[in-house]
């Protein structure tokens, strides 16, 4: 008997275990059909960042913004920190002061982007329109870097892969609500 409950509830793990999954990854594409309208290279670059996340896999369209969000944050925390250990071993005058802009650029974005991806978790009106004010302010983030190098006659050290960044705050942008849930009805 113990068996046969056994074998029974395996069973129906295994059959709602493909639905929930199924689910959620529909809501991905969907989401990602929005942001890439149209575009497939657009699509699967976010099908591949959403999928790197495994909150992904449970998360509404609020948490989708919101995994987008500690991502773009994690990619300017890296950034951040290779700017730092190139702060450590620059000799030259003009290109530390860069760095430094740079540094206090991307640490402002780690900042920013940190509360927008909380905000975007608690997805009310206020807060998804903070988040969005958050988002929008931190792109940018890369061509500014680049700026403080141009107006000192210098060459970036900033690689492709930190220019990224941009990307990921759009795709968060993309995918935050216009406008925040219904709250539930009243019997």
């Amino acid at each position: 008997m113990a068996f046969l409950q056994a074998f029974l509830c395996a069973t129906t793990l295994l059959l709602l275990v493909p639905h929930a999954r199924t689910t959620s990854t529909t809501l991905v594409q969907d989401q990602c059909e929005r942001y890439a309208a149209g575009d497939r290279t657009s699509y699967d670059y976010c099908v591949w960042k959403l999928g790197r996340d495994e909150g992904s896999d449970t998360a509404d369209a609020r948490g989708l913004a919101a995994v987008a969000a500690r991502m773009a944050r994690a990619s300017a925390k890296a950034t951040g920190d290779r700017i730092g250990r190139m702060q450590a071993n620059e000799t030259v005058p003009a290109r530390r002061d860069c760095l430094a802009a740079c540094a206090a650029e991307y640490a402002a974005a780690v900042r920013r982007l940190g509360r927008a991806a909380r905000g975007a978790a608690r997805g009310g009106g206020a807060d998804l329109q903070r988040a969005q004010t958050l988002l929008a302010v931190a792109a940018g983030t890369p061509a500014r870097c680049d700026a403080a190098f141009a107006a000192a006659g210098q060459h970036s050290p900033l690689a492709g892969a930190d220019r990224g960044l941009d990307d990921e705050i759009e795709l968060a942008l993309s995918l935050l609500p216009s406008k925040p849930p219904a709250p539930p009805a009243r019997p």
